[in-house]
């Protein structure tokens, strides 16, 4: 048997029967391995941070746009490359391609655009507009359209465009309808005239009549003559604050985030915060360097991620761009005043006159994302690092005194040392990120699975590092990105849940030294993205719902807990070196009338029946249990959204004691309720 912590007894004659969701034969309990876990409730083993549990953001092919953004429609700038009849990608001609539309020619215009900010350090892509010519035809009902926008019966759907024309008589007709040539309309407004004159913006709601998630929105041109079109929009009537997909929001609330960062991630070296401030249409696309060159709208930028944030009730924590693309100290520096500034400084002004004249209050920012590696911009060695890390600190601290700063810290300690040994005492949490399960080797289960514990040797030795390079000085932990590498079908099944669930005991373990911590990626991004969102459906992966379980049961002061039991095998990594396939932390509740017991089988192909011994405390004689497992080769999808979901069933506990039969594969919560 494998023993963490204090050698216990065996479990004791007469001990409660096992309590599984899944119940037994009738007089029969099958044979299982078992194990003890013992919780010390005298007292509190040390402080867990109420920052522990966050999630992050990036702008990563659909994270934020088509993912956690609502605007329906892609391009809706006409910014991208037009095909040979001058339609840039994602939009059509109506209604096919069948016939000559001799009336009606389009053109990829740079000259005429509706103009954008552009005031920003870096060289943007020119701006263009969609130019129309409309005539006489044989085609009457003629227009454009972008197919696959998905709309839902009863929901009311704000549609806007901004129009420019001098010659064009006539109306505009704005429509959703069944994406087939002649196929049903479901809702259909029209613009009785447009003016003449320079750009004006125009509005309509759609109230389609049927749910289609392949519908289109469709641009009807009656009239004739020359007209700009720019900067077209379609955003659901229940769009949730700061612009954000209702679905998507109800299921980012659930997990109850302590903060969420943005914008990166990678991108965050890529990003300027400029391009995100002010009206949402005079806003620019640019290129996202990071992820494959996708341009990227800028609907969601400072002022929709810090009303978000609150709206969820999360920290925003502000990821700043350090050298790259062109960032200096003072771009961050008005970023920081841009949030916290009064409305009487200069960036506060600004902030006010886009509408939220008090201080966001802004506390967390993170100077720089991985600058040890060189596939961002901003690269460099630590020790530049430590000498940008200084400049960027001064100028944000002569804004606003009172923020805390994360540097960025590697696996590397080498990295680690000379970046804490120059800018220490300036430094309140130092980011580390794990990504892990890129080969054959890394994925074997036997390696995979204890690899979480590794982690949990290396934060102790940066602790260590910490304490002696800066004395005094409390240096927190912030692993603000970790996830996995491993195929889909994982990332998607209980594979990740299980080495999540362990990799979350750990943080448990070492709080308040891991202060912070968030999976990659809370919408789309990567395959471990724990919210997968598409244009029509939602669904969320295992471990989604291990970040929802651990938040929720999120406790404040930790019980140190023993745990003896069958291992998991040996770490072919590791000679000699058993792991064990029980992994368990436990918790008070914040104001200490519930204790929460935290159980992880690692093992893939045995359930383990779990004695748990509540020393020094009296809890009431019936707990709930919360239990996630699945069966081989299940995972959640858009068409089995529900394959792997929690189980909920009640515990009887005898004497303080009481035992769980863990399924092969599970991550369990057990909430005791105190007798007062």
């Amino acid at each position: 048997m494998v023993v963490l912590g204090l050698a216990c007894a065996a479990p004791r004659a007469g001990s409660p029967e096992p309590a599984s969701p899944a119940s037994s034969p009738a007089g029969a309990v099958p044979l299982a391995p078992t194990a003890r876990i013992t919780v010390d409730a005298s007292g509190s083993d040390g402080e867990i941070s109420p920052m522990l549990y966050g999630q992050f953001a990036e702008f990563m092919f659909e994270g934020v746009k088509g993912g956690l953004h609502a605007e329906l429609l892609r391009d809706r700038g006409f910014e991208e490359s037009p095909s040979a009849i001058g339609l840039p990608r994602h939009w059509e001609r109506y209604p096919d391609d069948r016939n000559d539309d001799y009336g009606l020619s389009f053109r990829w215009d740079d000259s005429v655009a509706y103009p954008v900010r552009r005031d920003t350090l870096t060289v943007l892509r020119a701006s263009r507009a969609l130019r129309v010519d409309a005539g006489d035809a044989a085609i009457e009902r003629h227009g454009f359209f972008q197919p696959r926008v998905p709309v839902r019966a009863g929901v009311p759907y704000r549609a806007s465009l901004w129009i420019r024309t001098a010659s064009y008589d006539g109306p505009l007709v704005v429509a959703l309808e069944q994406d087939a040539s002649g196929g049903r309309v479901y809702a259909e407004s029209a613009i009785p005239r447009v003016e003449r004159g320079d750009w004006r913006r125009y509005e309509v709601t759609l109230r389609p009549s049927e749910t289609d998630p392949l519908a289109r929105f469709v641009v009807l041109l009656p009239g004739t003559g020359t007209l700009w079109i720019d900067q077209a929009s379609l955003l659901p009537g229940d769009t949730a604050a700061g612009g954000v997909r209702s679905d998507v929001f109800a299921r980012v609330r659930d997990l109850r985030p302590a903060f969420i960062r943005w914008p990166g991630g990678n991108v965050a070296q890529d990003y300027h915060w400029q391009w995100g401030v002010g009206p949402r249409d005079g806003r620019p696309t640019w290129t996202n360097l990071s992820w494959k060159n996708e341009p990227e709208p800028s609907d969601f930028g400072t002022d929709e991620f810090i009303a978000f944030s609150r709206a969820v009730g999360a920290e925003p924590t502000i990821t700043v761009n350090v050298e790259g693309r062109g960032a200096t100290p003072d771009e961050a520096a008005a970023w920081v005043e841009y949030c916290n500034g009064p409305a009487t400084s200069t960036y506060g002004a600004f902030r006010a006159a886009n509408g939220h004249p008090a201080p966001y209050g802004v506390k967390y920012w993170e100077i720089g994302n991985e600058i040890w590696g060189n596939w961002v911009r901003g690269h460099s060695d630590a020790a530049t690092y430590a000498r940008n890390y200084r400049r960027y600190v001064d100028a944000m601290r002569r804004v606003d005194s009172t923020i805390r700063f994360i540097a960025v810290g590697d696996n590397d300690m080498a990295w680690n040392r000379t970046v804490l040994l120059a800018v220490g005492r300036d430094v309140d949490f130092l980011s580390i990120h794990h990504y892990f399960g890129g080969d054959s080797t890394e994925r074997d289960p036997r390696v995979l699975m204890p690899h979480p514990l590794e982690y949990e040797r290396f934060y102790r030795k940066v602790d260590s590092l910490a304490r002696a390079l800066v004395p005094g000085r409390p240096i927190r932990l912030a692993i603000n990105e970790y996830g996995l590498a491993v195929r889909e079908r994982q990332q998607h099944g209980i594979d990740a849940a299980i080495y999540g669930a362990r990799l979350m005991n750990v943080f448990e373990r070492t709080s308040p030294l891991v202060a912070m911590s968030a999976v990659s990626d809370m919408v789309n991004g990567w395959p471990g993205g724990i919210i997968q969102a598409g244009r029509q459906a939602v669904f969320v992966t295992p471990l989604y719902h291990v970040n929802r379980m651990y938040a929720e049961h999120q406790g404040r002061e930790r019980l140190r807990t023993t745990v003896q039991g069958p291992p998991f095998g040996a770490d072919p990594r590791r000679a000699g070196v058993e792991i064990p396939a029980v992994d368990a932390v436990a918790s008070w509740s914040a104001d200490r009338t519930q204790i929460y017991v935290k159980l992880v089988n690692t093992d893939p192909t045995q359930a383990i029946d779990v004695q748990i011994d509540i020393g020094a405390a009296k809890v009431s004689d019936k707990a709930e249990w919360e239990v996630l497992s699945a069966p081989p080769g299940a995972r959640n999808s858009f068409a089995t959204p529900d394959a792997i979901v929690p189980r909920r069933a009640p515990v009887k506990v005898t004497k303080n004691a009481f035992v769980v039969r863990l399924p092969a594969s599970s991550v369990s919560i057990v909430t005791l309720d105190i007798e007062r």
